[in-house]
C-alpha cells in the first residue's frame, strides 16, 4: 500500500469493514464470500485499482496486499484519487448502457410483504396491508409480494390455498395506486410439476456425474435452471410472461442465484464458473424494467435494482451499521441503482429471537440514514409498530425525501451515461480532505450532504463539514472547514446543500 492509502470494493456485504487500510487484516474470496453484489474490482483513494475478469482472493494485511488467483489480476495506477480510479475502471470494464430501471423506483416508496407475512403470503393479508398503507396516509408505491405466493419453486401461479382470486387482488392493488412485483427464483422444486416438465430437457443443471444437481440453499434442496442455455432462458421468460399476462403483475424480485449454488464441475450448456452463472441471472433480470436482485456478479452499470441483503434489527450487528457503507460500495462497484435493506431490518430471524423487543428509535434512525439513498423500502408496517408520534416522524421524513426526488432522478439518469454514483463517499467528492475513512455520512451527487445519527440514545455529535458554505434544509448556513456540534432530537436528520 501507498502512504495513507485506502481501498473499497469486492463484496458489498463486507462494506462495513471498508475502506481497507494499513491496519486492516482481512482476507476476501471475491465472488464466493458474502451474500450481496460482488465484483472483481477494488478502488484506491490514491488513484489505483485492481481488476480481473475472473474471481480472485485478496488479503489486506500489515500494509500489504496479497493476491491469489489462477487468472490475471491487473493493477492500474495514475488516476490521482478515488473518483479518478472509479472513472477509469468503469470506462475500461463496465461500459455505460444509457438505461436505468423504471423511474418509479426512485420516485415512490417500495413495500415488501416479507416481514409482515414471511412464508404465509396470502390474499387477505396482502390486501389489508395495502389498504393500511393508504389509510395511514402513506403514498402507494411498488408492492413486492414475497416468497410463498406460489406452491412450489418453478410453479408460476398463485397458490389457490392462499389466494382465492389473484387476478382480482392485482386489479384492486392497481386501483389503489400500487405497482405489483412478485418474488421468483431460478430454483425448481424436485417433486413439482415444473421438475417433471423439465426432467426430459437439458434446462436443469447436472452435476459432474450427469445427475440432476440437487443443491442445498436456505429453503432446503432444489434443482437450478441452467440459464447459460438459451432454451432454459426462453422457458423461464415464457413462465414470467404468463405471470404478467394472466395476473397483471408488473415485475419481479429475482432472489437467490448466488454463486454458491453452482460448481465449476457442473455439466451446463456453457461450461463456466459459478460466478458466471450468477451473472447470467442478472443479465436475464435486466430485461425487465421492474426488477430487483441481491446476488449479482460483475454487472456494474447495468439497469438493475440491487438491494442490500436482509439486515438484523440491530444498531451494530449486521444492522443499521451496514446501510451507508453498503450503499457507498454499491456505487463504487457500479451498482448505482441500489436500495438499502428494508427500514428497520429485513432479516426475519431477528424478529423471532427470544425476548425480542422492537426498537422504535432504531427504526427512525434507519429511515433517516436511508433518506437520500436512491430508493426506500418498507416491510414491517410502521403504523403498527410505532407510537403515533414516531409514525408522524416517518411521514415527515418521507415528505422531506420527496423534495429531493428530482435530484435523485437526475443523478440516476446521469449515472447511466457518465457512470458516476448517485450516492458518493465524501472522499470521492472532496479528495485529500481527511474523509478517506468516513462512512457515517454521504453525498447525494456533489451537491447534498446527508448527516444522520447512527448511535442509540445519542442526541448530539460533532461533525467536520467540508470547506465552503453549506445551507441546511431548514435554511441555516454553516461554514465548512471546521467542526460543528449538531443537535439530533429524534425527528432530526441534517441535509446540507453546498452553496
Amino acid at each position: 500500500m501507498l502512504s495513507n492509502e485506502y481501498w473499497w470494493g469486492g463484496v458489498v456485504d463486507f462494506a462495513y469493514q471498508m475502506p481497507y487500510g494499513c491496519y486492516s487484516n482481512q482476507k476476501i474470496q471475491v465472488g464466493l464470500d458474502g451474500e450481496d453484489q460482488s465484483s472483481s474490482l477494488f478502488l484506491s483513494n490514491r488513484g489505483r485499482y485492481l481488476w480481473s475478469a475472473k474471481p480472485f482472493t485478496v488479503t489486506f494485511q500489515g500494509g500489504r496486499i496479497r493476491i491469489e488467483s489462477e487468472y490475471e489480476v491487473e493493477l492500474r495506477e495514475g488516476y490521482s484519487n478515488l473518483k479518478g480510479a472509479h472513472t477509469a475502471a468503469m470506462s475500461a470494464h463496465y461500459p455505460a448502457t444509457g438505461n436505468i430501471p423504471d423511474e418509479t423506483f426512485f420516485q415512490i416508496p417500495q413495500y415488501n410483504t416479507w416481514i409482515e407475512f414471511m412464508y404465509q403470503q396470502n390474499q387477505k393479508g396482502i390486501l389489508a396491508y395495502a389498504h393500511s398503507i393508504v389509510d395511514n396516509g402513506l403514498e402507494p408505491g411498488i408492492l413486492m409480494i414475497d416468497e410463498g405466493w406460489s406452491e412450489d419453486y418453478g410453479v408460476f401461479d398463485f397458490y389457490p390455498g392462499r389466494f382465492e382470486s389473484p387476478k382480482e387482488m392485482i386489479r384492486e392493488l392497481h386501483a389503489l395506486g400500487f405497482t405489483v412485483m412478485v418474488w421468483i427464483t431460478p430454483h425448481i422444486s424436485p417433486d413439482s410439476n415444473a421438475f417433471r416438465e423439465l426432467r426430459g430437457t437439458d434446462y436443469l443443471i447436472r452435476d459432474s456425474s450427469g445427475k440432476f444437481a440437487l443443491r442445498e440453499w436456505w429453503n432446503g434442496f432444489s434443482c437450478i435452471l441452467d440459464l447459460s442455455n438459451p432454451g432454459a432462458r426462453e422457458w423461464f421468460r415464457c413462465r414470467l410472461e404468463h405471470v404478467r399476462t394472466e395476473y397483471g403483475v408488473d415485475g419481479f424480485k429475482f432472489d437467490a442465484g448466488d454463486p454458491c449454488g453452482y460448481l465449476e464441475s457442473d455439466r451446463t450448456y456453457i461450461r463456466q464458473l459459478p460466478q458466471d452463472h450468477c451473472a447470467e441471472f442478472g443479465r436475464f433480470a435486466s430485461g425487465y424494467a421492474f426488477n430487483e436482485l441481491r446476488a449479482v456478479w460483475n454487472m456494474g452499470g447495468q439497469p438493475l435494482v440491487c438491494r442490500i441483503h436482509d439486515k438484523m434489527h440491530s444498531w451494530d450487528q449486521d444492522g443499521l451499521n451496514c446501510i451507508i457503507p453498503g450503499t457507498l460500495v454499491q456505487g463504487m462497484l457500479g451498482y448505482y441503482y441500489g436500495c438499502p435493506d428494508m427500514i428497520g431490518g429485513g432479516n426475519y430471524g431477528s424478529f423471532l429471537e427470544p425476548g425480542f423487543t422492537f426498537d422504535e428509535e432504531l427504526y427512525i434512525r434507519w429511515m433517516q440514514a436511508s433518506i437520500l439513498c436512491p430508493m426506500i423500502q418498507f416491510s414491517i408496517a410502521p403504523w403498527r409498530v410505532l407510537s403515533p408520534e414516531n409514525f408522524r416522524i416517518i411521514q415527515q421524513m418521507l415528505a422531506l425525501r420527496r423534495q429531493y426526488i428530482p435530484e435523485i432522478l437526475t443523478l440516476a439518469r446521469h449515472a447511466a451515461v457518465s457512470q458516476e454514483p448517485i450516492v458518493r463517499p465524501l472522499d470521492y467528492v472532496f479528495p485529500n480532505s481527511g474523509y478517506e475513512t468516513e462512512t457515517g455520512m454521504y453525498m447525494l451527487g456533489d451537491r447534498f450532504l446527508v448527516v444522520p445519527m447512527l448511535e442509540k440514545g445519542k442526541r448530539e455529535k460533532t461533525v467536520m463539514l467540508p470547506c465552503g458554505q453549506w445551507k441546511e434544509h431548514d435554511g441555516t448556513v454553516y461554514t465548512g472547514g471546521k467542526a460543528h456540534l449538531l443537535q439530533f432530537p429524534l425527528e432530526r436528520v441534517y441535509i446540507f446543500e453546498r452553496m
